[in-house]
């Protein structure tokens, strides 16, 4: 008597042709999903002081020192930094000044590091951030999410 959860297949010649077309196709299709196919990253901050926000977008980027501070309201400026190249994030760094009439003043530096979760939908990054500076503690708001642009 047999098993009835055993099953005989018989044994199928490969044909070496379609072994190497199968082959081929499956290499060629992982070298594709593999490549740029994938969409960059966005980081996207939103700012608020005195009831304004500012949206600010940022893609990644190779040089920190090529990228401008933002002005808020005339009060406060926000510099944000997404380090990398194309779809690759080496870190981010959120760094606010207070603007007063000797300079900017640094108030606030964030840093990120990977691993970053990216999807289509917006993810928060940063917490509800509240800054607080100069001799009437005016108040900065911001939070930032990442996502596939």
């Amino acid at each position: 008597m047999q098993n009835p959860s055993l099953r005989i297949v018989p044994k199928v010649a490969k044909n070496k042709a379609f072994t190497f077309f199968r082959a081929s196709a499956m290499l060629f299709s992982l070298l594709c999903l593999n490549g740029n196919t994938q969409a960059a990253p966005l980081l996207r901050c939103y700012a608020t002081y005195a009831g304004d926000t500012h949206v600010i977008e940022t893609q990644t980027s190779d040089n920190p020192y090529q990228i401008e501070a933002i002005d808020i309201g005339g009060r406060f400026k926000l510099k944000v930094d997404m380090h990398g190249k194309q779809n690759t994030i080496d870190y981010i760094k959120i760094y606010a000044y207070f603007q007063t009439s000797h300079g900017d003043v640094p108030i606030h530096e964030a840093s990120y590091y990977p691993p970053f979760q990216i999807r289509s939908d917006a993810l928060a990054l940063t917490p509800f951030n509240r800054l607080y500076a100069g001799p009437l503690e005016r108040e900065l708001q911001y939070h930032c999410t990442l996502q596939d642009k």
